[in-house]
């Protein structure tokens, strides 16, 4: 499996990480479980992000709540019409009376149940909605898309690659992105430059920490290639030290290893 810099990742990103989220939604995948729960064993202090991620993962993968049929709906309403024939403050009235009464009930249920559907149609919305999912961007062959992310950067996707970050950033959540394929970055400068807060390209084999920079990152099977054109990079392997690059440097890392190129 690839060695990914996991350990400087923040609880959001080990969510839309594959391999994390194949761990907790399949359990029974050995191979998997093996390595998670060694990578805990040599990494304990990011228990607590871990076990966060893994309510992320857990919470987003609930369904939905099931749609009624018609049938349903009827069998709903009838019996709702059958309780309030027989309710004890209502039976005693006169038929006329007991029939306004029992309407009153009729519409005053009515009203709850749509108050109550609202509502959890707006939790769902605000849990689950555009704002808070997962866009992915795909170019095919011949196609060059340019995509602007929520902070204003933007990336050049060039043809058979693929992009995904979260469509909505904010203080709380990572400024981060998960390649496949070859792309430009232009990255917009934050004051902010902790780590936390820096803006991260990740693909199979390394993550890419940038401020204000534009970089080519190119990921392939043999390996991920990054040039730096402007600014400043740290390059995260594995367990290693973070490596920074200057601008003009061009590196390949494959298999933990990094190489310069010409």
């Amino acid at each position: 499996m690839h060695q990914k810099p996991y350990a400087a990742y923040s609880a959001e990103e080990f969510a839309l990480d594959d391999l994390f989220v194949r761990w907790v939604k399949h359990p029974d995948d050995e191979e998997v479980v093996a390595y998670w729960e060694q990578w805990l064993r040599n990494n304990p202090a990011c228990a607590e992000t871990v076990d966060t991620a893994r309510i992320l993962v857990e919470t987003g993968s609930r369904p939905m709540l099931p749609s009624l049929t018609t049938d349903e709906i009827s069998t709903v309403w009838g019996r709702i019409r059958e309780s309030l024939e027989t309710m004890e403050d209502v039976r005693p009235l006169q038929p006329d009376v007991r029939a306004v009464v029992g309407w009153w009930y009729f519409f005053r249920t009515v009203a709850a149940t749509l108050g109550l559907i609202l509502l959890v149609g707006w939790a769902l919305w605000m849990q689950y909605g555009p704002e808070q999912s997962v866009q992915v961007v795909r170019t095919n062959t011949g196609q060059t898309r340019r995509v602007r992310l929520p902070d204003n950067s933007t990336v050049t996707l060039h043809p058979n690659s693929v992009v995904r970050f979260a469509r909505c950033w904010n203080d709380e959540s990572p400024r981060a992105v998960w390649l496949q394929g070859e792309a430009d970055f232009a990255v917009v400068h934050r004051p902010d430059t902790s780590s936390s807060r820096l803006f991260r390209v990740h693909t199979a084999d390394l993550t890419i920490e940038a401020v204000g920079t534009t970089f080519r990152v190119r990921q392939r099977p043999k390996g991920t290639r990054v040039a730096l054109r402007s600014g400043q990079v740290n390059l995260l392997i594995s367990q290693q030290q973070s490596i920074r690059l200057q601008p003009g440097d061009s590196v390949e890392v494959a298999g933990g290893s990094i190489q310069a190129l010409p």
